[in-house]
């Protein structure tokens, strides 16, 4: 845990590097090799205009020193900002729900205050009541809200193991900690698979887990994917990165639950509660974004260690290459009939039937994992790293050759009813989605 948020507080300075490059265009693109560690070596510079009594060597060596002073002064701060959002951080991943306890605290330390100064300063006292009983009323409704923090856990789309038996046997199998009646297998209509855990009542008591894998990424991958998919997922729970990302949504659940106990557009306490938490909320969800990229990486790690690297690296190049393949044959298409539409076009999962032969070629899925690795960049606001990341985080330096893609997964893991009565209940759930967005459109 220490090492990941170390390695957080690295990624902020570095943001921290190009921003002071951004601000300073007297400065060249060259930084102290040593800025990262507060050393004390000098910043390559352009002349400043200064006096001296050496105008030419002089004013270079003294603005030089002085913009090298001013950085480390700069890194220094950033340094200690870091470390602050690193505990803080820290502290909510622990805490969960119950780290607005310390916001509940300075809301009660200040209320002590205030009754202390009105025997002394009543007049100064009472000016300041109506900002007062705001903030104590955010308190209470903060303090309030761990009680009522939105439950997690999605029961929708759930199977039994008559249902999808191979999938419950690979999950059960890779799972070490496995009980089933505390897991929850569920699919839905992405291409994609997650992972995720609820606690009881205030966030204290038993840990159930939910993994829920997309119908589409059944019907494009084969089993070999689809099990290193499923170990790669149970990585996340093993290294409890589950517990983490759910103790961040009760908290954010928590500081929520204000707003909807005080609308900020109606009241003067929402607005003060709402002008308290938005930085924060934001804040939080940047830093989160960020671990998660490093927990992708982590969770492929140690699945790789269950399944091989080859085999995690194959299931990364098939889905990135299955996700572009879909996107180019089916939801762009999609996307531009929605576009102008009177009646609802096909569903994206009937068009996935249709094109599912084109959309697993082989070598077609290959190339397009190939453009993904040479188009994409580094996204602040995505929660997963890049292919390149991804691969190199495995020890491949480019798209490995990996093995033709098999019988789709989904004849061999799923029932045919279960298969049938799945892909007509996430039709419905898709139409009566776009039936309201047309609606909305016209």
């Amino acid at each position: 845990m220490t090492v990941r948020f170390l390695e957080i507080a690295e990624i902020e300075l570095d943001q921290a590097i190009h921003l002071y490059r951004a601000q300073a265009p007297g400065l060249d693109n060259a930084l102290p090799t040593g800025l990262l560690a507060g050393s004390a070596e000098t910043v390559i510079c352009r002349p400043a205009r200064h006096i001296s009594a050496r105008p030419g060597l002089d004013s270079q060596q003294n603005g030089a020193r002085a913009l090298g002073h001013g950085k480390r002064k700069t890194s220094t701060v950033w340094q200690r900002e870091a470390a602050m959002k690193r505990l803080v951080l820290t502290s909510i991943l622990q805490l969960g729900r119950y780290a607005v306890l310390p916001l509940v605290a300075v809301a009660g330390g200040l209320l002590f205050v205030w009754l202390m100064l009105l025997d002394d300063y009543t007049r100064a006292a009472l000016i300041a009541a109506p900002v007062m009983f705001c903030v104590v009323a955010a308190a209470v409704a903060l303090a309030l809200g761990i009680l009522f923090v939105p439950a997690q856990r999605e029961q929708s789309n759930a199977l039994d193991e008559a249902s999808a038996a191979a999938l419950w046997r690979n999950w059960q199998e890779l799972d070490s900690s496995f009980v089933k009646r505390r897991r929850t297998l569920r699919i839905d209509a992405e291409f994609n698979a997650s992972i995720s855990e609820a606690r009881g009542f205030a966030g204290l008591f038993g840990r159930h887990v939910t993994m829920t894998v997309g119908l589409p990424l059944l019907m494009v991958l084969d089993d070999r994917a689809i099990r290193a998919t499923i170990a790669h997922e149970v990585a996340h729970a093993e290294l409890r990165h589950t517990s983490g990302a759910a103790n961040l949504f009760d908290f954010l659940g928590a500081c929520e639950n204000v707003l909807h106990y005080a609308d900020p557009d109606r009241t003067v306490t929402g607005r003060i509660a709402a002008l308290l938490l938005r930085g924060v909320l934001e804040w939080v969800g940047q830093e989160f974004r960020v671990l998660s990229r490093l927990n992708e990486l982590a969770a492929d790690r140690r699945a790789a260690e269950l399944m091989g690297r080859s085999e995690m690296a194959r299931s990364l190049v098939l889905i990135a290459g299955g996700t572009r393949r879909l996107r180019d044959l089916v939801f762009s298409p999609l996307q531009t009939e929605m576009l102008g539409a009177i009646s609802l076009p096909a569903s994206p999962l009937q068009r996935i039937s249709v094109r599912l032969a084109e959309v697993r070629d082989h070598d077609e899925l290959g190339a397009a994992a190939a453009r993904i690795m040479a188009e994409e960049l580094q996204d602040a606001d995505t929660t997963h790293p890049p292919l390149v990341a991804s691969l190199a985080n495995l020890g491949y330096a480019t798209i490995p050759a990996v093995d033709p893609i098999g019988a789709p997964a989904i004849s061999q893991m799923l029932s045919p009813d279960a298969v049938r009565d799945l892909a007509a209940k996430l039709d419905t759930e898709w139409r009566k989605t776009a039936e309201r967005w047309l609606r909305v459109g016209g």
